[in-house]
């Protein structure tokens, strides 16, 4: 006899085929109930699906019902948190991640205490450093579903897992046969003999443990009512013991046995549920702009803050919360795989609109309100750095001026490197203080000015320009289709890219654009069959050329099937334009790539494929503090094992490489989040569009279609929004090197690919530059803040992950610093803060250490007064 701890519980999808509204309105119906029926039953418990923001939307409507919550959790009978949404774990930041749990825990504190508990119950596989994000939010455990493969990658469900490194070890909880295994618990034979007896004995023999987990609810689904008389009537009729548990209880039961096993690793594959190993170019629109507003929240906005405060100017970090949960809620599984119908996709995708407002509108605050202070002139530039070491090298900033006339005299080597020319207007209103009067505006330019500079770690510095005889230097056409620099030689003829490096490798075709079919849906890519693959042809090519940069610009229209039933006879065929720009700095060791695509045809797979020239059996993808070595290759006979094909695409944070001895190639992403090795090439996914929600029988996943579509009485799902018609832009760096991939340098590229600029002039010709210039007003407090401003000067081999205001302390800030290597790293106290600061871990809380030192493949957290 096995005894069953059974764990009552809903799984609230925020949105999926239906809307967040739509899931409000349930909520006010459903949630109501629960908190009536915990409040008749003491006895009873149960779990919000570890989830915030869910709960804050019911509070919003229901704020008389505040008390009544705060006192169940108390009571020990509701469970709350940690997560503000149930997080996808591939296709987020690492940082997003520990966002999404640090402000879930913020704000849960208003209600009472949270689930201290990784819940995690439906997330499409997980990250192999799960465990140290996790430990960073202070927890030891995790409770999840997909991903893994009992008997090969772990023999039980209960087991520990650790990170890459060995500092972070949690225990692990695996629902086999997911979260809905015992759901609806019905004191029937039926249901007992049918349906709760076989998954004990399933756990069970896994397991080899006397006591199992059972979790009884699903999707949306109510509180079990009257749950102790059913669980009686059951507990006369089943083979086993029920009864009513915990997760918590039952963590506490798994963290006593004896010998548990160890995993190190990521959990990825399909065997007991679908992981959607393809999922990752699913509406890459979403997927696009959610990586865009996280490197502007953390490259920009988080630091900008530390230096509003650092001078004086008061934004509440709430309203950094704010506009961190308008990610966040776009960053659920479902919603940030993209699996979800029409309109929700446009609902994340306005939420996401909002959030890239509230970034824009807070830099433009800060920046305008320093100027202000310093009584900036028009010809003076505040350039920031955002970084928290000394930054020295180019940036580029943006110069409005009456011509292009200009010189910089500290900085002789400027040049421009775009500029727009906007004509004189007639009959505008000017207001005076005499009156109002309308003038001809004169005409002026906005130039993209590329400048060497070296700025204040965690600061600004102030530079100016005067007007000149001669123009700034601008880029130049050049007839030959060719770049280079020290490192590099591109080359366009016939149709093909080629590359030669500084050591004399070649690849006659380096680079090229390939597209195909898909017949699958929003969860999977699927092949179509009897499709060729097409190779994408750029017919023009112009070379743009100046001392400091060299620009190469491809552009092509290539006429292409239309749809899927015009790729197997031919029929209907639509457009498919790309305008490719190469560019090569003259220091620069990355080779830049800027793509804008067109898309004008429906069900396909567009891939850019670059040619390495390095021959290995492995590749290795970036993950949160550090990277994951991976072989390619499909298992003979999959279909024996899995329930879909376990196909050699996988995910990849910021980066993905192919090394061997000699030589290594790393392409650094924006927002391009899968890849598949092929030989000594690496295929990433720009854009894999359909028509369908979920489709059964699709070549990578046979049998049911994913979702709820092939369910008795629901019907398929078209969804024309995610065949992306329309401009898509795409940004990644290619990096080749004679010698073997180093974790620390890669690294560093990294952040110098994602290196931003931030920077402010104050001038009359355009205020709609920067959207709130105009209404920002002056005040009579002034700031006194210096011309030049630096926080924090950190030594380079610092690897920085984030830097925001603290959460809990007004005075002070927080700095998180990585280790993505396998050696330990030693953190030098008198570099940080003159001292005045504390060891943290993600949520504030307080770490006792003698020294500073960042485990193998991790990071330290800490409080610095400001």
């Amino acid at each position: 006899m096995v005894k069953a701890h059974i764990v009552n519980h809903t799984h609230w999808d925020r949105e999926w085929y239906f809307t967040s509204a739509d899931a409000l309105v349930l909520s006010e119906q459903l949630f109501t109930e629960v908190i009536e029926e915990l409040q008749k039953h003491p006895e009873a418990n149960f779990v919000l699906d570890g989830q915030l923001s869910i709960l804050d939307d019911y509070v919003a409507l229901y704020p008389e019902k505040l008390a009544d919550i705060q006192q169940l959790i108390a009571d020990k009978q509701l469970f709350i948190g940690p997560w503000f949404t149930q997080t996808d774990a591939f296709f987020a930041h690492g940082e997003s991640i520990l966002r999404n749990a640090m402000i879930g825990i913020f704000d849960s504190k208003k209600y009472g205490d949270y689930m201290k508990i990784g819940y995690l119950p439906d997330t499409f596989g997980f990250n192999a450093q799960m465990p140290t994000l996790l430990a960073h939010v202070g927890f030891d455990n995790i409770i999840f579903w997909r991903g893994i493969h009992l008997g090969e990658q772990v023999q039980s469900t209960y087991f520990k897992w650790n990170g890459l490194g060995d500092a972070a070890q949690i225990y692990a909880i695996n629902m086999p046969q997911g979260y809905g295994t015992g759901m609806l618990l019905e004191p029937t034979s039926a249901y007992v003999d049918g349906r709760l007896d076989p998954a004990i004995d399933f756990i069970a023999k896994y397991s080899q443990t006397k006591e199992v987990l059972i979790p009884s609810g699903n999707d949306q689904l109510n509180i079990i009512f009257n749950f102790a008389d059913k669980l009686a009537e059951i507990n006369k009729m089943g083979r086993h013991s029920y009864e009513l548990s915990t997760y918590q209880d039952f963590m506490e039961y798994v963290k006593a046995l004896p010998d548990l096993e160890t995993f190190r690793g990521e959990f990825r594959s399909p065997v007991l549920a679908r992981v959607h190993k393809t999922i990752g170019s699913s509406r890459m629109n979403i997927k696009l702009k959610s990586a865009e507003l996280e490197q502007k929240l953390l490259n920009r906005i988080e630091p900008l803050l530390v230096i509003a405060k650092a001078s004086g100017i008061h934004i509440s970090e709430r309203l950094l919360m704010h506009t961190w949960k308008k990610l966040l809620e776009g960053q659920a599984h479902d919603s940030l795989a993209g699996c979800v119908s029409d309109p929700v996709a446009e609902d994340i995708l306005h939420r996401m609109k909002e959030a890239d407002e509230l970034c824009d509108s807070i830099e433009n605050t800060i920046v305008k309100k320093i100027a202000d202070d310093l009584s900036l002139t028009s010809n003076e530039i505040l350039i920031f750095n955002t970084e928290l070491s000394t930054f020295a090298g180019y940036k580029e900033i943006q110069v409005v001026t009456k011509n292009k006339q200009i010189h910089f005299p500290e900085y002789p080597d400027a040049m421009i490197i775009h500029e727009q020319y906007i004509s004189a207007r007639d009959n505008v209103l000017e207001e005076t203080p005499a009156g109002n009067r309308f003038i001809e505006e004169p005409g002026y330019y906005v130039l993209q000015v590329k400048i060497k500079v070296e700025l204040p770690g965690l600061g600004y510095r102030v530079i100016s320009f005067e007007e000149t005889e001669l123009d700034l230097e601008s880029m130049m056409q050049h007839t030959t289709a060719e770049i280079s620099n020290a490192h590099y030689k591109i080359t366009f003829q016939n149709g093909t890219i080629a590359l030669e490096t500084a050591s004399g490798e070649k690849q006659t075709s380096f680079i090229r654009l390939e597209d195909s079919a898909n017949a699958g849906d929003t969860y999977d890519y699927s092949p179509l069959t009897g499709d060729i693959a097409r190779t994408f042809t750029f017919t023009k090519a112009i070379a743009e050329r100046s001392s400091k940069l060299e620009r190469l610009i491809l552009t092509g229209k290539n006429r292409l099937p239309f749809d899927l039933d015009d790729r197997v006879q031919a029929g209907k065929q639509g457009d498919l334009a790309v305008k490719m720009v190469l560019e090569l700095g003259v220091e620069s060791e990355l080779l830049t790539c800027e793509l804008e695509v067109d898309n004008q045809i429906k069900s396909h797979r567009l891939r850019i494929l670059v040619d390495t020239g390095v021959q290995t059996a492995t590749n290795i993808a970036s993950l949160p503090y550090g990277y994951i070595e991976r072989k390619s290759g499909v298992p003979a006979n999959w279909q024996e094992t899995y329930s879909e094909m376990p196909i050699d695409i996988e995910p990849l944070e910021q980066s993905v490489t192919l090394t061997n001895e000699m030589k290594s190639c790393t392409i650094f992403t924006r927002g391009i989040k899968e890849y598949q090795q092929i030989e000594d090439k690496l295929a990433l996914t720009l854009l894999a569009t359909t028509g369908q929600l979920g489709k059964p029988d699709i070549a990578y996943r046979p049998g049911r279609a994913s979702g709820d579509t092939t369910k008795k009485g629901h019907v398929l799902i078209a969804t024309e929004g995610a065949q992306l018609i329309g401009k898509h832009k795409f940004s990644l760096a290619i990096y080749l090197g004679a010698e073997a991939f180093e974790a620390t340098k890669t690294a560093r590229r990294t952040k110098e690919f994602n290196q931003t600029t931030i920077a402010y002039q104050s001038q009359a010709f355009n205020h709609f530059l920067h959207r709130l210039d105009n209404k920002i007003q002056k005040t009579e407090r002034r700031l006194g803040v210096a011309r030049t401003m630096e926080i924090l000067n950190l030594p380079k081999d610092y690897l920085i992950s984030a830097c925001y205001p603290s959460y809990y302390e007004a005075n002070k800030y927080i700095i998180r610093i990585e280790n993505p290597t396998s050696t330990p790293q030693k953190i030098e106290s008198a570099h940080i803060g003159n001292g005045s600061f504390e060891l943290i871990n993600a949520v504030e809380e307080i770490i006792l250490a003698k020294e500073i030192v960042i485990p193998a493949y991790d990071a330290v957290t800490l409080r610095i007064l400001l």
